[in-house]
């Protein structure tokens, strides 16, 4: 029965911090006249220009604003008293001249104090009031009225007015009257060099400023810079914008202008002492020398006997032995000896040896060669050092339960002299697990609090170039690399003990700046268990769930794993963007295949089990087909406000040699990156209703997921978020072990498990520390009418009630999680 008053409650409940800050007048430290500014409006109903474009000419802007309501920042700032504060630091600069005056005495250094008090802190990072100012209203009139000039609308009007709401609030009104824009009518171009004019009029494609199109001073930027990376990339090593110029002719009439473009021929003084100028046609400049420093300090400290190394057209100094292969050197440079000089292949070479890995600072400089139009080059490359030992500790939380882990890490950056990167993590962790008999939450007794132990190594080497038996032809802009994993993990837990072993090789490579691929011929993952006696006793007696089985047996895959990515994120603009994944995998299917074939022709050679199984070192290895794709889409409203949707679905299929997902490969939901109101593999499958006893791992054959959070900043580094999640996990087919646990389309859609929640996170830049506490709003383990378990969050009687028929287990409304970086 839904309680409408709980509910109520619960409302009530989730808009309680809002309503606080609400409550309070953002406008009391307003003085006398003095009118908050609330909103700005543009009314622009005549232009085909955005309003957000507009805004930005804006030079009062109201308060920040969080939720897209409250002006939080505000709030902050105007819980300080600043009187009080002036005062307080008095006091406090007083007491600690009298304090320091008697260590003076003393004969004591006096002690400097960088205390900040409360209330300053709260003016830092707080954010004052905006208050209405006309005389800024009117300059921002002026700079909107400068913007439609250079948008095209000669004729146009901005007038700005302002609406006093109440006593302490302004609403200022920019009010735009506009003509129709002027177009361009005609391009001319006027290049006295006639190399330089035929290199800008060639590329007729990808100019900027067309007939026709509307005037727009951006488009002139556009065409300059177009220009200018043409000419820098055929040679033209001195040619800068600055040398284009633009002449406009806007009498013609009929709201058309004839354009100008120019290109001033290249300027040089006559002689240091005269102020005359000589004019010559631009240069174009070809590579000479390539010197390259692999093991550059500085300056300063360059002062070592140098050997010299001829490689081709290179010429490579080195202070002792050459610490790199000189293939991986040249094969990271894209300048090349009697090329032209093209920035394009500059910019290249420092993208591409920063992908190394292997180098501090890049720096490559042109000087005139002695001889005429040539120049030449010099890369200084400062290494990183070779090896490095880290030591890195991390809490835990799997499945609820807690725990501490700690790494030791050892990094070769150069293994084999070409750029290689080998890592040896050597880790072991403890955690806190249930025990089997337990029932409940409960974890009790010293040696039940940490029960579970992890260790082992893991080996991953990464080599910048592909290794392959033959050869592929591709750009090294690809940046191709080889990967080689391998891991050894040992656990022992009160029930069982696990040794999983992983081994991987793979190629990944990029398609574009925004596309990756990424392919594992061969990832190899073999898990022994061991369980114990009575663990097993009551698998054997109790559970009849293959998953679940299989899940506690020995099983062995090989698979082939595809990824492709697809990123428009651009670091250096905060601009919305989408992100894409999608994994292809197939396992066993190749190796069932050559069984079968073998066994044709030389029948008997392959055995099968009594269920029809092929074995692979005696244990039965797994054959199925998993595909998964990852989509989200972040967009950045402002500085201080983002939202993030994703949504995320897969389905795997086993089949003939192993009749279920292997454990590692089933799709599982809950935990910090995903339905954060659940604990990790707590949720579904479907409807699902675990019996409380003991609690195993729930998985599917497929998921489906959603995801809205969305993001703010609060103050300094710490920023806050809100968010609804949405999804579950399901079998592909009927389970009696798991009645409602199968995917039907006429019911999958009312057993969408959703959560909210809240989180803080604290950024670091190098990392990101998140606290996020999931609240779960909708079960679908309950009957159809009784999952908006929300209703019941104030209501004992059926959290009592719950307790009794789940052989003891408490219902948790709240999950809190602990996680580094984002969720996604």
């Amino acid at each position: 029965m839904i309680k409408q008053n709980t509910f109520i409650r619960c409302i009530c409940l989730v808009f309680v911090l809002p309503v606080l800050f609400h409550a309070c007048n953002p406008a009391k430290k307003l003085n006398g006249e003095e009118r908050l500014l609330r909103k700005n409006f543009v009314i622009n109903k005549e232009t085909k220009l955005e309003n957000n474009d507009i805004e930005d000419y804006i030079k009062q802007k109201p308060n920040r604003k969080i939720f897209l309501l409250f002006r939080f920042h505000l709030w902050l700032y105007n819980q300080a008293n600043e009187e009080r504060v002036k005062r307080k630091r008095i006091l406090h600069d007083q007491k600690r001249e009298r304090k320091n005056a008697k260590r003076v005495a003393k004969g004591k250094k006096p002690k400097k104090s960088d205390r900040q008090l409360f209330g300053e802190w709260l003016l830092n990072i707080g954010e004052p009031p905006v208050i209405y100012d006309s005389l800024l209203a009117e300059k921002s009139a002026k700079q909107i009225r400068s913007f439609l000039n250079n948008k095209g609308y000669f004729i146009n009007s901005v007038r700005d007015s302002v609406y006093f709401r109440g006593k302490k609030n302004a609403e200022v009104y920019y009010i735009i009257r506009a003509s129709e824009p002027y177009t361009i009518n005609h391009v001319e171009y006027r290049i006295p060099d006639e190399q330089v004019a035929y290199y800008v009029l060639n590329d007729t494609a990808n100019r900027k400023i067309i007939k026709g199109e509307n005037y727009d001073v951006d488009a002139f930027h556009a065409e300059r810079a177009r220009i200018t990376a043409e000419l820098n990339n055929n040679g033209y090593f001195f040619f800068s914008k600055e040398y284009i110029y633009y002449e406009v002719d806007t009498t013609i009439g009929t709201k058309k202008v004839n354009v100008t473009l120019g290109i001033k021929k290249f300027a040089k003084k006559y002689s240091e002492t005269s102020d005359s100028v000589v004019e010559s046609n631009h240069r174009r400049y070809y590579i000479n020398n390539i010197l390259i420093e692999p093991d550059f300090v500085s300056k300063k400290f360059d002062n070592y006997t140098k050997d010299t190394l001829r490689v081709e057209d290179y010429t490579i100094i080195h202070s002792s032995r050459l610490r790199y292969k000189t293939k991986v050197l040249l094969g990271a440079i894209f300048i090349r000896k009697g090329e032209l000089y093209q920035l394009q292949n500059v910019d290249d070479s420092y993208k591409r040896l920063s992908e190394l890995k292997a180098f501090k600072t890049i720096n490559i400089s042109f000087d005139q060669a002695s001889k005429g139009d040539y120049l030449d080059c010099k890369i200084q490359l400062s290494p990183i050092y070779k090896q490095s030992l880290t030591v890195e500790t991390e809490g835990t939380n799997t499945s609820g339960n807690l725990g501490i882990a700690s790494s030791i890490v050892f990094q070769n950056r150069n293994l084999l002299k070409g750029a290689e990167v080998l890592e040896l993590r050597l880790k072991g962790g403890i955690a806190a697990q249930q025990v089997f008999g337990s029932s409940g939450d409960n974890i009790s007794g010293a040696a039940n609090q940490f029960n579970t132990i992890e260790l082992g190594p893991e080996l991953n080497i990464t080599i910048p170039r592909f290794l392959l038996p033959f050869t592929i032809r591709m750009s090294k802009k690809a940046n191709p690399k080889t990967i080689f994993t391998s891991s050894m993990i040992y656990q022992k837990r009160p029930d069982y003990t696990r040794y999983i072993t992983n081994l991987s090789f793979g190629y990944t490579w990029k398609e574009s700046a925004k596309k990756r691929h990424t392919i594992n011929p061969l990832v190899i993952n073999f898990v022994k268990v061991f369980l114990s006696p009575t663990f097993k006793n009551y698998l054997e007696q109790n559970v009849h769930d293959l998953y679940t089985l299989n899940s506690f047996s020995n099983h062995l895959s090989t698979s082939t794993v595809y990824t492709f990515t697809f990123n428009e994120q651009d670091l250096s603009k905060d601009v919305n963007f989408s992100f894409f994944k999608i994994n292809g995998e197939s396992s066993g299917n190749i190796l069932r295949g050559i069984y079968n074939t073998v066994n044709q022709i030389q029948p008997g050679t392959f055995k099968k089990d009594e269920q029809g199984r092929y074995k692979l070192l005696d244990v039965v290895y797994s054959q199925y087909l998993r595909i998964d794709g990852d989509y989200r889409y972040y967009f950045n409203s402002n500085e201080i406000n983002k939202v993030v949707f994703r949504f995320a679905a897969g389905i795997g299929v086993p089949l003939r040699n192993f009749t279920s997902l292997p454990f590692e490969r089933s799709f599982f939901s809950g935990g910090s990156n995903g339905m954060r109101a659940w604990q990790s593999r707590t949720l579904g499958p479907g409807s699902y209703v675990d019996d409380g006893v003991y609690s195993f791992d729930q998985f599917g054959d497929g998921q489906l997921e959603g995801n809205i959070e969305y993001r703010f900043k609060m103050f300094k580094m710490l920023n806050g978020a809100v968010f609804v999640d949405g999804g579950n996990v399901w079998l592909r087919q009927k389970n009696i072990s798991k009645p409602g646990g199968d995917f039907e389309f006429n019911r999958f859609y009312k057993e969408i498990a959703i959560g909210s929640g809240a989180g803080l996170r604290a950024d670091f830049n190098f990392f990101v520390l998140r606290l996020d506490v999931g609240l779960k709003v909708r079960d679908p383990q309950f009957p159809e009418t009784q999952r908006w378990v929300i209703n019941h969050l104030f209501d004992p009687a059926w959290k009592a009630e719950y307790r009794e028929t789940h052989n003891g287990r408490k219902y948790s409304f709240f999950v809190f999680n602990i996680g580094i970086n984002y969720p996604f």
